[in-house]
């Protein structure tokens, strides 16, 4: 059930070894032509070119949203979602989880326009490193602590997809929206006829389709990934998941966080404060919501974990990385200085989360 644990931990110390890579090449000699080259059109199809930070940002991360929604069927039909009940706690804890740290963004950032549309920016947990941080120091928290992190871990970064989609994307054109449903249908179709060879060209230009529509085109991943066949979602998971994790979030790192750190650069902004302060909202809202969860239903789910796990677990809520970063450039613009802002304070708040998940997880409890 719990697959992701085999290879996210050396995957997140390579995440950060190329993020510390790309602050580097950005910051140092040969910064320019590293900027150049990260925002250079090259043509993909005639007429059609794109950057390397958009292939990246835009088609390279579908995968990852693919590997969401794999998962997502996978817990959905044979893991810890099959009893529909043990989404309740976790559901609730994602969302208000994704609320607080939003509304205090928003609340910082509310006399200006251009900023306030960043409060998408500390919502998402980040899948891989929360569980690479639970891997490495939740070894004394009960068994279904393991269960929590997976299901909230999920739901918090389809919260963030469904941000992303609705309000990050730029002006949308209805029409190439339905185009796009059209092919998402025709592509379930194919899975259920068992026209497997027909899926993967679908699969594409549901992504061109939805690419064009003005949607940010990396989320139609997580809806093929849900509706690919219940008997293909191991198979392709195990051949998708080495892909994101060694090569599709490592470049995705090296070009998002290849930010110009000026000299005089301030963290004391609205916006890099309010996303410093995402960790203080992730474990707010997290307790929040299990409380209220726990509170108004009979759900015995997670009867091993008290209220002490639950405050030590939502410490792993602040460690942000890939969604907030996608974010940030897609809502300030790669390599503007309120994007820089965004993205090293989210780099700040993931040390900062991380240094106070080792400390809550690893603290003798009775």
């Amino acid at each position: 059930m719990l697959k992701f644990f085999a290879v996210e931990r050396n995957a997140a110390f390579l995440l950060l070894l190329f993020a510390a890579a790309g602050l580097l090449l950005a910051n140092g000699p040969f910064a320019n032509d590293f900027t150049n080259f990260a925002n250079s059109p090259i043509l993909v199809l005639d007429n059609f070119t794109l950057s390397p930070n958009a292939i990246s940002g835009e088609f390279l991360m579908t995968a990852f949203f693919l590997l969401v929604g794999l998962e997502l069927k996978r817990e959905l039909n044979s893991g810890v979602f099959r009893d529909r009940r043990a989404l309740l706690i976790p559901s609730f804890a994602a969302i208000f989880g994704a609320a607080i740290p939003a509304l205090i963004f928003f609340a910082m950032n509310a006399n200006n326009p251009i900023t306030n549309r960043g409060w998408g920016i500390p919502m998402a947990t980040d899948l891989t490193f929360a569980l690479a941080v639970f891997s490495i120091f939740g070894k004394r928290m009960p068994a279904q602590a393991r269960v929590f992190v997976l299901a909230f871990a999920v739901i918090d970064d389809l919260i963030a997809i469904a941000v992303i989609a609705i309000f990050v994307s730029e002006e949308i054109n209805l029409d190439w929206v339905i185009v796009t449903a059209v092919t998402v249908a025709l592509f379930w179709l194919a899975g259920r006829l068992r026209i497997f060879w027909l899926m993967i060209p679908l699969a594409v230009l549901s992504w061109c389709f939805l690419f064009q529509s003005g949607v940010q085109p990396a989320v139609i991943g997580v809806l093929l990934g849900i509706l690919v066949p219940a008997n293909k979602v191991t198979s392709l998971e195990r051949w998708v998941h080495p892909w994101v994790s060694t090569v599709i979030l490592p470049i995705f790192a090296l070009l998002a966080t290849a930010v110009t750190v000026e000299a005089g650069f301030s963290l004391a902004t609205p916006v890099a404060i309010a996303v410093l302060l995402r960790p203080v909202g992730k474990i707010i809202g997290i307790n929040l919501g299990v409380w209220l969860a726990v509170k108004t239903s009979k759900v015995k789910t997670f009867a091993e974990l008290k209220a002490r796990h639950y405050l030590a677990l939502s410490t792993l809520g602040g460690i942000g990385f890939s969604v907030a970063l996608l974010i940030a450039n897609q809502t300030f613009g790669a390599g503007s200085i309120l994007a820089t802002q965004a993205i090293v304070a989210t780099l700040l708040a993931l040390v900062i989360s991380t240094l106070l998940s080792a400390f809550a997880l690893t603290r003798k409890r009775n």
